[in-house]
Parts: C-alpha cells; sequence; structure tokens
C-alpha cells in the first residue's frame, strides 16, 4: 500500500500511479536540537529510501517542484501546518517536540494548505540563517546511521570538545569537496581550552555571543595582514593543513587559527570594568585614534601575547574595535541603545568562506579577475578622494565647509558623509582620508579646525604666539579666539590640546594667557573719541563699512553698535553717547539712505534750499537722480525721512511733489521704485501703459523704461518658469503692460478706444482696422477677443 501514516490512511493515501515508492511500515526518527528542517526531512527521507521531493509530494500532494536529491541538504524548507502534522505522524514524533528541536519549524503558518498557494515552500542563499555541519559522530551516535546533519549555527555547538573536532559553515561546505567537513582539532589544543572557557561565559552573560562577534570581527581584520611579528598563528596553521583541501588552507583555518584570540578578546569586551576604563580614558569625548585608551591597547596585547600589538593599533582611527569605543562613549552620552554597541558596521564584519572560496577559485581558474569593474559607490569615493587631494594640496587640510565647492564637486557634504559614517568606513578607506589629513575628521567642529589653520598660518609667517602678552601680532578675532582655547583648556579634547601645543600654546601658557584687548567699556571709549573725530570733520556717523578715522575702523566699529543696539530691548548708555553725536547714527532705515542724504545735503549747503521743479540745479547728476526718486517715492517714506527732506527744502506736498519735479538722467541704471512711480502717473492719467518709445512723463523716459522691463520680463521667462519679479507690480496698472500679441495692435486697440471714449469719430484707418480684427476674430487670442468686445459697446 502506498506510505500513510496511522489514523489518516485514507484521507490523505497518495493515489498517483507514478509515486516512486512503497513501504511496509513507519519508522521513528528523532531530531537534532538545533537542526534544519531540510536536514531533518532528508534524513526521513533517507530512513525510507526517497528523494526528499518523493517524499514531500506523498505528504503535501504532487504539486512540489525542486531538484533537491536523496543526499542534499542546501536550504531550508517551510511548510504548512497540515504538511506538518502528516510529518510527525510519519516519524512518530509529537509535533510538540518538532517545534522544540527544530527552529524553523513553525515559521511556514504564512503557508496554505489551498488550492491558492503551494503547501510547501524552499528557500536557499541569503534568506536562510547561517548553517554549520553537525559533528557527524555525534550524528550518528545519536540517529543509529551514519548520516551528515546540518544544524543552525550556534557557538556552543561550533566545537565538539567530546570529538575533538570543528564544524564548518554549511554554505562554505558546499563549495569545497570535503569527506567529513570538519576540521580535526586533535593538534590544536589551546582552541579546545578557549572554548572550554568560553562556554561559562555563553551561560552567564546574555550579551557574550554578541561580544564574540565584534571580538570575531576585530581578530579578523588582523588575518591576511602580513605582519613579521606575528609566529602564533602561521605555526597553528601548520598543524591544520593535513584536514584541509591544499591551496584553501588559509580561508577555510581562519576562524579556526584565529578561535583563541577572539576568545581572549571577547572576555575583555564583556568586562564591565574595561568599559568604564575605555570611558575613564577618553574622559567622555569622542576618541579620535585608538592611541587614546591606552589601557585597553596593552590589555589585549598582554592576553594575545603580542606586546608589539599596542604600537600597532595606536595609530588605528578605523575598524571593529574602534568602532566599539565609540560606541560605547556614545552609549555613556544615552545617544544610542546597548544593542548599538554591540553592531558589527557591513563593512567591518568578516568576509564569508564561501566568497573568498569563490574568488580563489575565480584565481586559479583560466588567471580570471577577480575585482572586475569597481562599483558606483566606488567610482563615486575615488572621485571624491581625487578632489580631497586637490583640496589638501592646495590648502593643506581637509576642513571644508559643509556646502563647500571645490572645482565645482560638492567636497563639503562629501566629507561631511564620510565623518557620519567614520564608524563603518573601510578601512582602506580611512586609511587614505587619513594620509591626506591626519586630522580629517577630529571630534570637534569644522569651524574650530578652519580656525586653528589660520592661527597655523600665523605661527608659520610671525613665529609661536604669546600667550602671557595678549597674543601681540594677532587679528582680533584669531586673538580672542585663542584666548578662549586658552581659558577652557582643560576641557579641550586631547587633539586640540596637541594641536594648539604646535602654536606654542602648552599647559603653562595657557594658564597665564592674557586677553587679546581690553574690556568692552574700554574698546567703547576708543571709538567713541574716533566717532566724535569723524563728526567733527563730516557731521554725521553715516559711515560705510570700509571708513576708517586715522587708521581705526570706524564703519566696522560702528556697524557693530548697530547690531548691539538693535538686539538690545531699550535704550542703553552706549546708544545714548552715539546719539548726542548723530541722532540719526542708527536710523530705522536702510544706511544707504542715510548716506545718499547727507551727500546731498552736503552738495545743497547749509543754507541753499533745493528747487524740485528746476532739476535740482547746482546739484551733481547722482545726487540730483537721488533725490528726483525721493520726490517720486515722497508718499511711501517713512515720516522722519520726510521730515528730513522737508529741512534741504524738498517740501513738495503728496502729489505736485512728483508732478512738478523734473527728472534729470545721472547716466547711471534708473531705479525701479522710480520708473513705478512715474508708470503709476500715467495709468492714473491714461489708463494703461501702452506707450511708444519716445514718450517722456514729466522729463522722464517712460516709453524707453518700459520697453527695457519688457525685455528684461521676457528674458527671464526663457530662462525660468518664475515670475519675473517686477510683473505684479506693473500688472497691478495695466494687465496688457506686456501683451503675448504684437505691441502695435495694443496701441491701435487703445487709441481707438480713446477715441470712442471721448465720443469723437475715428479716422478711416482705425476703422478698416477695427473692421479686419472683427472679420479674423476667431484668430485672434482669448485677450484680444475680450479687449474687441468692449470697443464693440461703442459705436463705431
Amino acid at each position: 500500500m502506498p506510505l500513510a501514516h496511522a489514523g489518516e490512511a485514507v484521507e490523505w493515501q497518495v493515489t498517483d500511479p507514478f509515486s516512486p515508492w512503497q513501504v511496509a511500515g513507519v519508522v521513528r526518527l528523532a531530531p537534532l536540537a538545533g537542526e534544519t528542517t531540510m536536514s531533518f526531512v532528508n534524513r526521513l527521507a533517507a530512513r525510507y529510501n526517497v528523494t526528499v521531493t518523493g517524499l514531500l509530494s506523498a505528504v503535501a500532494g504532487p504539486g512540489v517542484r525542486g531538484v533537491w536529491g536523496k543526499g542534499c541538504l542546501v536550504g531550508e524548507v517551510f511548510l504548512a501546518s497540515a504538511v506538518r502534522r502528516r510529518l510527525a505522524s510519519l516519524c512518530q514524533v509529537p509535533e510538540s517536540h518538532l517545534s522544540r528541536a527544530l527552529p524553523s519549524w513553525d515559521e511556514g503558518t504564512d503557508v496554505k494548505a489551498n488550492g491558492d498557494q503551494l503547501n510547501v515552500r524552499f528557500a536557499s542563499g541569503s534568506t536562510v540563517s547561517a548553517v554549520m555541519l553537525g559533528c557527524r559522530l555525534c550524528t550518528a551516535a545519536r540517529t543509529g546511521a551514519p548520516c551528515s546533519a546540518r544544524l543552525y549555527s550556534d557557538l556552543r555547538s561550533r566545537i565538539c570538545i567530546r570529538h575533538q573536532c570543528w564544524s564548518l559553515d554549511s554554505l562554505a561546505l558546499d563549495r569545497v569537496t570535503l569527506v567529513e567537513g570538519q576540521v580535526s582539532l586533535s593538534g590544536l589544543p589551546e582552541v579546545i581550552r578557549a572554548h572550554q572557557r568560553l562556554l561559562p561565559m555563553l551561560r552567564r552573560r546574555g550579551s557574550c555571543e554578541s561580544a564574540f562577534a565584534v571580538a570575531q570581527a576585530v581578530v579578523a581584520s588582523w588575518w591576511g595582514v602580513g605582519r613579521r611579528d606575528e609566529v602564533i598563528w602561521p605555526a597553528r596553521l601548520g598543524r591544520v593543513c593535513a584536514d584541509l583541501p591544499e591551496g584553501e588552507v588559509a580561508v577555510l583555518a581562519r576562524d579556526v587559527v584565529t578561535y583563541p584570540e577572539a576568545v581572549a578578546v571577547t572576555t575583555v569586551l564583556c568586562d564591565r570594568l574595561w568599559r568604564q576604563r575605555v570611558l575613564e580614558d577618553t574622559h567622555g569625548q569622542m576618541p579620535h585614534t585608538l592611541a587614546e585608551v591606552p589601557r585597553l591597547l596593552t590589555e589585549l596585547a598582554r592576553r594575545l601575547g603580542r606586546p608589539w600589538l599596542v604600537e600597532q593599533l595606536a595609530s588605528s582611527s578605523a575598524g571593529a574595535l574602534f568602532a566599539w569605543v565609540r560606541a560605547c562613549v556614545r552609549r555613556e552620552r544615552g545617544a544610542v541603545p546597548e544593542e548599538d554597541v554591540w553592531a558589527v558596521p557591513v563593512a567591518h564584519r568578516p568576509r564569508g568562506l564561501a566568497a573568498q572560496l569563490r574568488e580563489l577559485r575565480l584565481q586559479h581558474v583560466g588567471g580570471a579577475p577577480v575585482g572586475g569593474r569597481p562599483s558606483r559607490a566606488e567610482q563615486a569615493y575615488q572621485v571624491g578622494l581625487a578632489h580631497a587631494c586637490s583640496y589638501a594640496a592646495r590648502h593643506g587640510h581637509l576642513a571644508v565647509p559643509k556646502y563647500g565647492r571645490h572645482e565645482g564637486f560638492a567636497l563639503g557634504a562629501w566629507l561631511a558623509n564620510q565623518r557620519t559614517g567614520v564608524a563603518a568606513l573601510p578601512i582602506e578607506r580611512a586609511q587614505a582620508l587619513h594620509r591626506i589629513d591626519p586630522w580629517w575628521n577630529g571630534p570637534w567642529p569644522i569651524s574650530w579646525r578652519r580656525t586653528y589653520h589660520r592661527a597655523l598660518v600665523h605661527v608659520r609667517k610671525h613665529g609661536l604666539v604669546d600667550a602671557t602678552a595678549g597674543f601681540p601680532g594677532t587679528s582680533l578675532a584669531l586673538g580672542e579666539w585663542l584666548y578662549e582655547q586658552c581659558s577652557r583648556y582643560d576641557d579641550l579634547h586631547v587633539g586640540q590640546q596637541r594641536l594648539l601645543a604646535d602654536l606654542g600654546i602648552r599647559p603653562a601658557h595657557a594658564r597665564s594667557a592674557r586677553p587679546r584687548r581690553n574690556s568692552l567699556a574700554q574698546a567703547f571709549a576708543v571709538g567713541l573719541v574716533y566717532a566724535r573725530a569723524f563728526a567733527a570733520v563730516h557731521g554725521h556717523l553715516a559711515t560705510s563699512k570700509s571708513t576708517r578715522q586715522d587708521g581705526f575702523p570706524l564703519g566696522q566699529w560702528l556697524m557693530s553698535q548697530r547690531s548691539r543696539a538693535r538686539m538690545a530691548e531699550m535704550e542703553t548708555d552706549r546708544s545714548r553717547a552715539l546719539s548726542a553725536i548723530d541722532p540719526w547714527w542708527n536710523p530705522p532705515w536702510p544706511m544707504a539712505w542715510q548716506r545718499a542724504y547727507q551727500h546731498a545735503r552736503k552738495q545743497c549747503g547749509s543754507s541753499q534750499l533745493l528747487v524740485p521743479g528746476d532739476g535740482f540745479a547746482g546739484v551733481g547728476a547722482s545726487a540730483a537722480s537721488w533725490l528726483y526718486a525721493q520726490c517720486a517715492l515722497f508718499e511711501e517714506l517713512h515720516p522722519r525721512q520726510q521730515d528730513l527732506l522737508r529741512e534741504i527744502g524738498i517740501t513738495a506736498e503728496a502729489t505736485q511733489a512728483r508732478q512738478t519735479a523734473r527728472y534729470r538722467p545721472a547716466g547711471a541704471r534708473i531705479d525701479f521704485a522710480v520708473g513705478l512711480a512715474h508708470a503709476r502717473d500715467y495709468a492714473g492719467v491714461h489708463g494703461h501703459l501702452a506707450l511708444p518709445h519716445p514718450v517722456q512723463h514729466n522729463g522722464f523716459p517712460l516709453g524707453r523704461w518700459l520697453t527695457s522691463k519688457r525685455g528684461e520680463a521676457r528674458a527671464h521667462a526663457r530662462r525660468t518658469p518664475a515670475p519675473w519679479p517686477g510683473m505684479q507690480a506693473l500688472a497691478a496698472l495695466d494687465p496688457w503692460w506686456l501683451p503675448p500679441w504684437a505691441f502695435a495692435w495694443q496701441r491701435d486697440y487703445h487709441r481707438l478706444r480713446l477715441l470712442l471714449t471721448a465720443g469723437l469719430e475715428p479716422p478711416p484707418r482705425l476703422r478698416s482696422w477695427f473692421s479686419e480684427q472683427l472679420a479674423q476674430r476667431q484668430t485672434l487670442l482669448p485677450g484680444q477677443q475680450r479687449l474687441l468686445q468692449e470697443l464693440r459697446t461703442f459705436p463705431v
């Protein structure tokens, strides 16, 4: 009879005439702890002398497909609940026992036993957790048969102490041809002893497995790096060669040879005492290199029996150990959770044995290249590295602002990305940047390094700075920055203190440093003296930024006083002192207006008043143009500005000031506000802005000005879809100031409209033009049609 299980023989009998197997009864097969479901199904199929596909087809239906044969254990299989019940009955083991022994037994709940989905799902590759080969002797003792079993990778069962063997990863085993698939540890007693030390730690500490993953990444980064002082690993590797294929020993034996060192590093990382010592050495600050945790390096070198390791690791600023130290500091600050301390960045994880074997085979088969074409990420990194080299050659550092660009390349953003992910940066990339600038990733703001570099340039030109004398010879800003570093010297990072030593600032100098300048009160008194001297000559304090008085930067000083006065909530003694010199030293309008006013006032003299109607005769062209603009915009000025203008004779009442003032060209570009004011006057009288090019308004070339504005608006529209800045203001005066049709059409329309509004008879040309537009009305734009519709209300 076909294979069935007790109690359900009729319910799920296989009626497929091509079923390849018949059995006489049901056997009992117990699972192994931690075994994959695929391995268990494979052993069950072997007991019935059938293939995996044949067994699953019998319990799940004929829809199962696959290439899994009798001895294949690759991948994993997920089963529906009905299929799991039948397999449990078939192997005579309760399903609850199978669920406890097989980690993936209950993961097939999404597989439905109906006609819509398959009730058996296979998985392989990266979708399956790491799998290793179980000890063959232990498997045979528990199953009573010499067979293979695959177990989910477990640190506790990686080494079989009883039989002294190491189980290889399943994926790596599938890449090579091994009879046993295991490495004998009979010649490596130190590996057995290390595993015996690790087992109690695994039972006591919950983070031990995570710590071992970090330690394995740390030790694996040293593997393959040829060091003359390393003699332990080569000797240990020679004792493993007999059990591994020739040419693949260095790959397959990596984890076996480095296992004692990985356990030793794990014991240090798991010890909270050493985490506390790391924080003490770094003073809670982010480290720049591992040299800042000397006690940790000394302890690792002692436990590993490699004294030279301290010097090798001191300059390291990348790698798994460096990432762990930074994570400990960040955890102390509360920036990351505890589990992030044990997270190993992808770039620092040990390379899989299967991938290394694949590359090794490619090297031996026809000399095929391993790497091939670099990835896009690698190409982008090389481009950024080339720009970093060019920038450092020119400036001597890599302290580029975040938004800084170099030769069109966003170097600042690129370096910021490298700094953000420095813990996960591959070692070779970090070393390449370190060779360009050892302080490219200092744990302090980039602005600090940029100011430091300016101080370094000063030292190279003038020698070491003298902190005890108040940093003579330095600029005011640089001297104040240097004094600030001295005042908080003890709180600075050890790397910053080392850099300041190159400037001549050591602990003794920092304690006796004097400020760069006098107190603020004394500095203000000095500036006030120069302000009085300037006002005595010019009569005001409307200075520009570059104004100097007897060598004193009066313009910059006044600009600083204005900034402080505007931030103050009420008038201060300093503001009152400056107001006594010039009441308008800090006006509520732009200083450019105040300077132009003082310039015009100086030209008109103390007693002569200006006359707008004659074009401001006797005043320079630039001052006259500015005064004309004030007349045109008189109503829009601040009341205090109007009072100042009245003092020099511009007392025009509202609109008459604009209408009587004659425009006097200054030869420079006309201000937009001036042209807009005349356009507003013209539109208020005529109702439109369709005036010809030569037309002037109150002496102002309004036609020429509007023609230039139309050109600017059309050029702006060709460059970008955004509206031209002056479009809204002119469209408010005349919606058709810039029509999409010929401007001659617009002028004829307004001529005709003006005549019809005044009740006059249009000339024959305009009557003929109107008839032609009506005849071809359908070819006109919608705006033209609406304008013509307005004209049809008049009798033509």
